[in-house]
């Protein structure tokens, strides 16, 4: 992402930030005296390109990707772009755009579908590469493949709805119609923790409207963009309509900001970032969504099945090591039954199995990497030096890989910082609350206000908590993690900013409306 923490390629310095490095005379440009060179891949590495103006190319300088769950294990090597890729990659777009703009609707939706066939036939390989890279249980990584192809279908399907409306005008012998046109130039800046979902879900209606479009997928985890862009070449897509550019976020960045043509950025990330971005277009006449951080709460109430709710909030909370922007990570306990559902709580994480992604039974990977298990290990040290009560979890398994066991802190403030930061790991606190008022206050006592899920068997609790509690998504019955993409997806507050994502809402951040005149 823009602005993203960049970890050195050399050998002797994996996992090192990237200010770290340069502390040692040393950048990822290799531009200093002491040069830091690249990891050459070994015989399973798998080198994959950017793709600009409708070739695949490679770059001078590569970095690797290693498998969280066994670092040893290269995944890919990967071009490490900087700002002339991206900016022949924004002016490739800008090319394309007059002849996509100009392809019947119905044309544009037949590549989204093809691709669609291309990327099911592929299933199982994307979801492997998925497990290795980004260490998504196999399960959820077949899970989001399938909703990349899904969602290609749904927008597809938005080729045979109206394209606007006609309403009458007060002149005489007049026509007034509105119809639905694309922006332009879009820029795509997406996540590694769902690697090809966040891609296809931003990239399928963006197309479908007639807007060009250049990719940047986080570093981390580029493989899924990958597969996505080269289900969408094998379908016809015309050079230059889908640019992808990998590499760190920075010179992207310069690049995005220098770009004439642009119109739109949709960003997922970290909420430091995203504000960064949106001040650097700031006085841009470009539109910018932003999907932000979480701290989401799930409420139990007296009345709920416990076993039922302690099983949500662990699945909501733990599974993919909680890398999840949605994921739960404060649960908030009616006072009469904290103590029976603390117990039930802890027994439903403790029971969930870590270990290889790869492995059918797995629910809890790795960690995306060494920074992110270096920070869980923090949070859960500071949740404890701050009064929190360790009641499962805490610590890193003996083994290789950045694992680190579901955890659970009781004891804590609402107002704790590990109860206000996100923390974006398997590290969960809980609280009593009394009554729904002080429910609710508890759930919107963070700046964030993504998802939010209450377990409860009673009509008027339900409705109460849907209508008191501040966030984008919220449920009743189900775990704050999981979105439906027929549905308006997006975050309140610090959460989010800009037009929602998913679903017919989409439409509306993508495209805009011309309002057409016509004397009879």
């Amino acid at each position: 992402m823009i602005g993203e923490t960049w970890h050195c390629v050399n050998a002797a310095h994996r996992g090192m930030a990237h200010s770290n490095c340069i502390a040692r005379g040393k950048n990822e440009y290799n531009t200093t005296t002491i040069a830091c060179e690249p990891i050459i891949a070994g015989e399973t590495a798998v080198e994959s390109m950017n793709f600009i103006a409708g070739a695949w190319e490679g770059t001078s300088r590569v970095f690797t990707r290693e498998n969280p769950a066994q670092p040893a294990e290269t995944v890919a090597v990967y071009p490490l772009s900087g700002k002339d890729e991206a900016v022949r990659a924004f002016a490739a777009a800008e090319a394309a755009f007059p002849r996509w703009k100009a392809t019947p609707l119905i044309e544009r939706a037949r590549i989204l579908q093809r691709a669609a066939r291309n990327l099911e036939g592929r299933l199982e390989e994307t979801a492997q590469l998925l497990a290795r890279e980004v260490g998504k249980p196999i399960g959820e990584a077949r899970g989001e493949v399938r909703r990349a192809v899904d969602l290609l279908e749904y927008y597809a399907a938005f080729a045979w709805q109206p394209e606007g409306y006609v309403v009458a005008s007060a002149r005489p012998r007049t026509e007034l119609r509105a119809i639905r046109i694309p922006l332009g130039v879009i820029a795509l800046v997406t996540p590694w923790n769902f690697p090809i979902a966040i891609p296809t879900w931003k990239l399928a209606p963006a197309l479908i409207l007639g807007n060009t479009v250049v990719l940047k997928p986080a570093s981390p985890g580029p493989g899924g963009a990958i597969a996505l862009v080269r289900a969408l070449e094998q379908a016809g897509l015309p050079p230059g309509v889908v640019n992808l550019v990998i590499g760190p976020g920075t010179p992207f960045g310069q690049a995005l900001a220098e770009t004439a043509a642009l119109r739109a950025v949709s960003f997922t990330g970290s909420v430091e970032v995203g504000t960064r971005l949106k001040a650097t277009l700031a006085e841009r006449l470009a539109r910018v969504q932003l999907e932000l951080g979480g701290k989401n709460p799930f409420v139990v109430w007296e009345d709920a099945d416990l076993d039922e709710a302690a099983r949500l909030a662990a699945e909501g909370a733990f599974f993919y090591a909680g890398q999840k922007c949605t994921a739960t990570s404060r649960v908030l306990v009616h006072h009469t039954v904290y103590a029976p559902f603390r117990e039930r709580f802890v027994a439903a994480t403790q029971a969930l199995a870590l270990g290889d992604p790869r492995d059918e039974t797995t629910r809890i990977g790795p960690l995306i990497d060494p920074v992110s298990h270096r920070n869980v290990v923090h949070w859960t040290a500071r949740g404890v030096a701050d009064g929190g009560t360790l009641l499962t979890g805490g610590i890193a398994p003996d083994r290789p890989g950045y694992f680190f066991a579901p955890t659970i802190i009781d004891g804590l403030s609402l107002d704790a910082p590990l109860a206000q930061e996100e923390v974006f790991g398997p590290l969960v606190t809980m609280h009593p609350v009394n009554d729904l008022a002080s429910a609710i206050a508890a759930a919107n006592a963070t700046r964030f206000g993504l998802s939010a899920s209450i377990s409860t068997r009673s009509l008027e609790i339900a409705e109460g908590f849907l209508a008191g509690c501040d966030a984008g998504l919220v449920h009743v019955n189900q775990p704050t993690a999981g979105v439906e993409y027929q549905a308006p997806f997006g975050g309140a507050r610090a959460s989010g900013f800009g037009g929602k994502e998913q679903s017919w809402a989409a439409l509306d951040f993508y495209g805009d409306w011309k309002t057409q005149v016509v004397r009879i």
